[in-house]
């Protein structure tokens, strides 16, 4: 035990030279950490390399110092620091997954993007900013509230419901670009009769929203060719990490507590 000891505080002493640039109370900075919080600034720096480094380091060692002095403090142990660090550990894996399997999908040539180009208008030739009114409130937990929604033909009658049920909710104008909208969610919205409200959910939130207004800003085929080709490619890749993602619930092993399994998938798209 004494040798173990003695092994690990002469590694906590460690002089700052060759691959370690600086060591802050026994913590070793190497430079590939160095180099990565360079690579990873917003924009690329300007100036004097070294000066950029010396500068990048001190946040760097200002960082980890304040990191060691909530270690003293015991938030370490805190039960919601070890929740949020699994959590984001589990974030930048599956970001750095993403960016790994995107190596591997292909550019799509110039037939596909043409065809994708002509079955997509709404994203690129007949691109529209659509002005809406809106009404938002939380997602609410009863069922019944969204399925009262469906019979309201105006953005008054849904207010109306929504006292009805006394649920809070938010009012105002925005817009929509017709280009972040999948192809079949536009077609869906566009074949509703002039006036009636359509519902999209929204970051936890259900949005009602009525077209008042619209304003084309179309895209050259010049211009869109390569935005149609960058889409094309993110869509491959969403393919590919959905159908990942079912091949591994299809081998998993998951139990849940009463009442938190997910629905059937007809109740769900109901």
């Amino acid at each position: 035990m004494a040798g173990a000891a003695f092994i690990s505080l002469g590694a906590c002493s460690s002089e700052p030279t060759g691959q370690v640039v600086a060591v802050v109370n026994g913590e070793e900075i190497t430079q590939q950490e160095l180099n990565a919080e360079i690579a990873e600034l917003p924009s690329p720096p300007v100036g004097d390399k070294q000066a950029i480094r010396r500068q990048v380091l001190q946040q760097i060692i200002e960082r980890r110092l304040m990191a060691q002095i909530a270690k003293e403090d015991g938030l370490d142990r805190d039960p919601m620091y070890v929740i949020r660090e699994r959590r984001l550990k589990e974030e930048l894996l599956v970001q750095m997954y993403g960016v790994k399997t995107a190596d591997t999908v292909r550019v799509p040539d110039a037939a596909s993007v043409k065809k994708y180009l002509e079955e997509n208008p709404g994203k690129f030739k007949e691109r529209t900013a659509y002005l809406v009114d809106q009404i938002s409130f939380d997602f609410p937990s009863d069922a019944n509230i969204l399925k009262a929604l469906e019979a309201d033909k105006t953005l008054a009658e849904v207010e109306e419901t929504l006292k009805r049920y006394r649920i809070d909710y938010a009012k105002g104008g925005n817009s929509i670009d017709s280009g972040t909208l999948p192809t079949n969610v536009l077609n869906q919205i566009l074949a509703l009769p002039p006036g009636e409200p359509f519902i999209i959910p929204m970051q936890g939130k259900v949005v009602v929203s009525v077209i008042t207004g619209r304003q084309p800003v179309p895209t050259t085929e010049q211009e869109a060719s390569p935005m149609a080709a960058q889409t094309m490619r993110a869509e491959n890749l969403g393919k590919v990490l959905r159908t990942r993602l079912e091949e591994a619930k299809a081998k998993a092993s998951i139990s849940y507590q009463d009442g938190l399994a997910p629905l059937p998938k007809k109740a769900a798209a109901k």
